[in-house]
């Protein structure tokens, strides 16, 4: 029979960042969506810098 009083140890906390500076909690969070989130996500962002080129363009002109 198990040990009702033992105490159960935390799996310690994952390093935000990689040995080389990469941010591991991003790529976690990405992991965490789906593949369509994943799509979803990179559409807007490319949308985005669409935006920012078309008011970019508009300036200089």
């Amino acid at each position: 029979m198990p040990d009702a009083t033992a105490k159960i140890e935390e799996p310690a906390p994952l390093p935000d960042y990689s040995e080389s500076g990469v941010d591991l909690s991003i790529i976690r969070w990405t992991l965490s969506l789906t593949p369509a989130e994943r799509l979803e996500f990179l559409n807007d962002r490319i949308n985005d810098i669409l935006a920012i080129r078309a008011l970019n363009a508009q300036n200089h002109s």
